[in-house]
C-alpha cells in the first residue's frame, strides 16, 4: 500500500480579529489536520488590528517545522515553505515587513498569497495535505477565487513554477455520483471510504457539488456532512493516482459501500416487519415521546423488541474528572502517553471485531473512527507545557462530538460513538469514566438514561439488565443495533419525561409498541408479567424446537432455510435451526475487491462455507450484479446496469468467461460436500433458463475431460424475480428442476417501486394483493410441472406470510437466520 503524502507546506492565517483567524484555522485544520496551520489575529493587547511580532513568531515557527526539499536550491518556490494568507490590505503591509526582516534563505521559502481568506485557506490546506509544494499550494489558494480579467487584460502567473502549479490544480480530477446505500455516509461506509483512499497517492475530497468537500480519509468529517441516500456527491482528487482514486471511490459508492443486499430485510432485527422502520427513512421522522392515551404512558420508538416488567434504575453519567492543567508537563511525554492509550483501545476493538457476533462490525467502525487523523491531531494541537494528555484528548473529542451532534439525525447518533471512544481512551489514561450504577444495581431492572453508549449496552447485557428506556437515541444507533443482537428490549426517543421517573418505580416496557407504562395499577402489572412470561416461553420453545423439521398434516415436509453469504452466517444458520441454505450469495466474494477473485480462490472460499454446513443442502446462486449491486471490480454503469438493465444472468451471459470461471469454482467446491443445487438470478424467459442449464453441462464436461475433481449440481434452477417469468412459469419449469422466488425484487417490479428509493417507499409493499396473485399463478404452474418451488426474502421471513405461502403450496422458505425459530413455530402451530 503506498504511503500517504507528507505535508511540506505550512500556513499562517492573518486577520484583524483573533476570533476570525482562529475560526478559519479551525475550519482548515478540520479538513487537513496533518498541515501545520497558525492563526495570528488582532493586536498584542487583544484589540482589532495586526501584530508584527506575532506574525514574525508564527512564520519563523512554521518555517522551523517544514524542512526544505533535499537538493532544492535557494528560492525553490516549488518545494517546502510557508504560505501566508491575510484578510485586508493593512495585514499585507505588515506581512511584507515580516518578510523583509527574514534572512534571504528564509524569505525565499515564504509566499504572501492574495486569496480569499476562508476559501483560500481551505484550498491551500487540503492541497498541502496531499504533499504539494509551495507554489502549488499558493496556486490552489488563488484558484479559490479567480476574478474575470478586464477586456484585453491577460492573467500572468507570478513565476514559471506557479504557472505549472496552476495547471496541475486545473487538472484536478472530479466526478459525481449518487449515494445508493440506505443510510448514506454514516460511520461504517465512511470508514470503508477512508480505508480505500489511503491506498492511493492522491488527495481525495468528497462533498456536495459546489461545496469545498472534506478529506475522504477523515471519517468524522465525512460523517458530519450528513450525506444521505439519494444525495449527489462530488469526488475530487489531485496527485499521481487522482484518476484511479476517483474511479475507485465511484465504484465503492455505486456498490453501496458493501451495504446493499437483495434478499434479506434492510434492517436485521427481531422487531416485527410491521414495526421495523426502513433504513432509508431519516431518523428524524421518528416521533418524539408523547403521552399515550392513558395517564402515565410514555411513547417512544421500539428499537429492540420485547416486553418486560421491572423497576427503574437510572444510569447517570458525569463529566470526567481530568487532571489539573497547572504545573509543567513534557508535551513529548504526554503525546507518548496518549498514543499508547489510543493503541490500547484500538487493540481491544480489534479483538472484538475479530470475535464476530453482533458487535463485530460496530467495533470495526469504531476502530476507523479512532484512526481518524483529526481526533489525534486535535489533541496534539492542544498539548503544551501546561496541558496533560487527558485534557488535550478530551477537548478534541468534545469538538468532534459537537460537530457530529449538529448534523442530521443519523449523523448525530454517531456523536455518541465518538464520546464513547473518547471515554475509553480516558480510561486507558487512568481517568475514572465509570457510570453511576454498578452491574449488581441493574440486574433485572429497566435502565433509564438520557443516552446509552455501545459499550454500555454490552456491559448492561452481561449484568442481566431487563430492558433499556432512553430519552434520546434512535433505531439506527450502534447501541440499538447491539441491543437487537443481544435481544435486549429497548425503547428510544422517550423524551426528558422518562428521566423524571424515580428510581425503583415499576414500569411496563413494551418495545414492540414503543410504550412505557409508569407505575401502572397492580392488575396491569400482573397481566403484563403474564404476557412477558408467555412471550419468553414461546420464544424459548421456538428456539428449542427450531432444529426439528416442519411437517404438513399430510406428512410432506416444509424446508425452512437460511440466506447466507459467508462462513459466519452459515454457522448462525445452523445455530438457528436451518434445515438447509436456500440462498448462498456468491457475489459477496466480489464485494469491496478492486479485482475479480480467481477460480481457485472462489473454489476455496465456497468450499469453506459448504464445509460449515456438513450434510445440509445448499442452493448456490451465481453472480447477481447490477441493480443495487454495482461491484467495484466490474465496470458497471448505474443506468445500463440498473434495475431494468443488464443485471443478473443478463450480465453473466454478456461476460461468458466470468460465468464459466464461477461455474467451474462452484462445481469444484461441491466435490465431497453435501448436496448442492445451482441457480441463475434474474431470469426472464425460458430461453435463458435453457441456455444456463446447457452451460452448466458444458463446464462439467470440461472439468471431467481435464480430470479435475468436481461434483455436478443435484438440481439446476432459476430465481423468479421478474413478473414475466412468473407469468410464463410453465415454460420455465419445463427447462429446470426448481424455481426460487426472490420476493424483494419481485415486489419492486410488480409495484414499479424501487425498494432503495424512499420517494416511493409507501408503494413497496411485499404483502400487496397483486404480489400474492402473481405468486399464486407461479406456484400453480410449478406444482403442475412437479417442480420444487421456494420463496426467499422479506416475505418468507414474516410468520403470517410464511403460513400463507406454505398453504399455497410452497415447498421451501429461505430467510435471515434470526427469523427461522419464529417461522417454524408459526408453521407448526397453524398448519394443522
Amino acid at each position: 500500500m503506498p504511503e500517504g503524502p507528507v505535508a511540506q507546506v505550512g500556513l499562517v492565517l492573518i486577520a484583524h480579529v483573533a476570533a476570525l483567524a482562529e475560526g478559519v484555522r479551525t475550519l482548515a485544520a478540520q479538513m487537513a489536520p496533518e498541515v501545520d496551520i497558525r492563526a495570528v489575529g488582532g493586536t498584542d493587547d487583544g484589540g482589532v488590528g495586526t501584530s508584527f511580532d506575532a506574525m514574525l513568531a508564527a512564520v519563523t515557527s512554521v518555517l522551523a517545522d517544514v524542512a526544505p526539499d533535499e537538493g532544492a536550491g535557494e528560492g525553490a518556490r516549488g518545494g517546502a515553505g510557508v504560505a501566508v494568507l491575510y484578510d485586508l490590505g493593512s495585514a499585507q503591509l505588515t506581512a511584507e515587513l515580516v518578510l523583509e526582516t527574514l534572512d534571504p534563505g528564509q524569505s525565499d521559502r515564504v509566499l504572501l498569497v492574495d486569496a480569499p481568506l476562508v476559501e483560500g485557506a481551505v484550498a491551500a490546506a487540503t492541497t498541502a495535505a496531499g504533499g504539494a509544494g509551495l507554489a502549488e499550494v499558493a496556486a490552489a489558494a488563488r484558484a479559490a477565487y479567480v476574478p474575470t480579467p478586464a477586456a484585453g487584460e491577460a492573467e500572468t502567473p507570478e513565476t514559471p513554477e506557479a504557472a505549472e502549479a496552476e495547471k496541475r490544480v486545473e487538472a484536478e480530477v472530479r466526478a459525481r455520483t449518487t449515494l445508493r446505500n440506505p443510510a448514506g455516509l454514516h460511520a461504517r461506509p465512511a470508514a470503508a471510504l477512508a480505508h480505500l483512499v489511503r491506498e492511493y497517492d492522491a488527495r481525495v475530497t468528497v462533498g456536495r457539488p459546489g461545496d469545498p468537500g472534506v478529506a475522504a480519509a477523515g471519517v468524522l468529517g465525512v460523517v458530519a456532512q450528513g450525506l444521505r441516500v439519494g444525495t449527489e456527491i462530488e469526488v475530487a482528487a489531485s496527485g499521481s493516482d487522482a484518476r484511479a482514486a476517483v474511479d475507485a471511490v465511484l465504484a465503492l459508492a455505486d456498490a453501496g459501500f458493501g451495504e446493499l443486499d437483495e434478499e434479506t430485510p434492510a434492517v436485521a432485527s427481531p422487531v416485527p416487519p410491521e414495526q421495523a422502520a426502513r433504513p432509508e427513512q431519516p431518523a428524524a421522522a421518528e416521533p418524539a415521546a408523547t403521552l399515550g392515551p392513558e395517564p402515565g404512558t410514555l411513547r417512544g420508538v421500539g428499537a429492540s423488541a420485547g416486553l418486560v416488567v421491572a423497576p427503574v434504575r437510572h444510569l447517570r453519567r458525569t463529566e470526567p474528572r481530568l487532571p489539573s492543567t497547572g504545573g509543567p508537563h513534557d508535551p513529548a511525554a504526554e503525546r507518548r502517553r496518549l498514543v499508547a492509550a489510543v493503541d490500547q483501545v484500538n487493540a481491544e476493538l480489534g479483538n472484538r471485531a475479530a470475535g464476530g457476533g453482533s458487535g463485530a462490525d460496530i467495533a470495526g467502525a469504531h476502530q476507523a473512527m479512532l484512526a481518524d487523523p483529526a481526533l489525534l491531531a486535535g489533541a496534539e494541537a492542544r498539548l503544551d507545557q501546561v496541558t496533560p494528555a487527558e485534557v488535550a484528548w478530551w477537548g478534541s473529542v468534545l469538538e468532534a462530538r459537537d460537530l457530529l451532534a449538529g448534523g442530521a439525525a443519523l449523523v448525530a447518533e454517531r456523536a455518541v460513538d465518538v464520546e464513547d471512544l473518547g471515554r475509553a481512551v480516558l480510561g486507558a489514561l487512568g481517568v475514572d469514566v465509570r457510570p453511576s450504577v454498578r452491574p449488581e444495581d441493574v440486574a433485572r431492572a429497566v435502565v433509564v438514561a438520557e443516552e446509552v453508549f455501545p459499550s454500555d449496552v454490552a456491559a448492561l447485557g452481561e449484568a442481566g439488565v431487563a430492558g433499556l428506556a432512553v430519552a434520546r437515541g434512535g433505531r439506527t444507533s450502534h447501541a440499538a443495533i447491539l441491543a437487537r443482537g443481544l435481544e435486549l428490549p429497548m425503547v428510544v426517543r422517550l423524551g426528558p419525561a422518562v428521566l423524571d421517573v424515580p428510581d425503583g418505580t415499576p414500569v411496563v416496557l413494551d418495545a414492540r409498541t414503543g410504550q412505557v407504562r409508569v407505575d401502572p395499577p397492580e392488575a396491569e402489572l400482573t397481566a403484563a408479567r403474564r404476557a412477558a412470561r408467555d412471550l419468553a416461553t414461546g420464544r424459548e420453545r421456538a428456539r428449542a424446537a427450531a432444529a426439528g423439521p416442519v411437517v404438513r398434516p399430510d406428512g410432506t415436509p416444509v424446508t425452512v432455510s437460511a440466506n447466507v453469504g459467508g462462513r459466519a452466517e452459515a454457522r448462525a444458520a445452523l445455530a438457528a435451526g436451518a434445515d438447509a441454505v436456500g440462498l448462498l450469495r456468491t457475489e459477496l466474494l466480489y464485494v469491496d475487491r478492486p479485482r475479480l477473485p480467481g477460480e481457485d480462490e472462489q473454489a476455496a472460499e465456497l468450499g469453506a462455507v459448504l464445509a460449515e454446513l456438513g450434510d445440509r443442502r445448499a442452493v448456490v446462486r451465481t453472480l447477481d450484479v447490477g441493480g443495487d449491486k454495482l461491484l467495484p471490480a466490474l465496470d458497471l454503469d448505474p443506468w445500463r446496469h440498473g434495475p431494468l438493465g443488464v443485471r443478473g444472468v443478463r450480465y453473466a451471459f454478456g461476460h461468458p468467461d466470468l460465468l464459466r470461471t464461477q461455474l467451474r469454482a462452484v462445481l469444484r467446491a461441491a466435490y465431497g460436500r453435501g448436496e448442492v443445487w445451482l441457480m441463475a438470478p434474474m431470469v426472464t424467459v425460458a430461453a435463458e433458463a435453457r441456455r444456463f442449464r446447457l452451460l452448466v453441462e458444458e463446464v462439467a464436461g470440461e472439468l471431467a475431460a481435464a480430470g479435475t475433481a468436481f461434483a455436478r449440481p443435484a438440481k439446476v434452477g432459476v430465481m423468479v424475480e421478474v413478473p414475466a417469468a412468473a407469468l410464463v412459469a410453465d415454460e420455465i419449469c419445463a427447462e429446470v428442476d426448481f424455481v426460487s422466488v426472490g420476493s424483494n425484487d419481485l415486489t419492486q417490479y410488480v409495484m414499479a417501486a424501487d425498494r432503495t428509493n424512499d420517494a416511493v417507499g409507501d408503494l413497496y409493499q411485499p404483502g400487496h394483493e397483486a404480489v400474492w396473485r402473481l405468486l399464486a399463478t407461479l406456484v400453480d404452474a410449478a406444482r403442475s410441472a412437479g417442480r420444487h418451488v421456494a420463496v426467499c426474502g422479506e416475505l418468507a421471513g414474516e410468520p403470517d406470510a410464511a403460513v400463507r405461502l406454505v398453504r399455497m403450496g410452497v415447498d421451501e422458505l429461505s430467510m435471515a437466520p434470526s427469523g427461522i425459530p419464529d417461522v417454524k413455530a408459526a408453521l407448526r402451530s397453524r398448519l394443522g
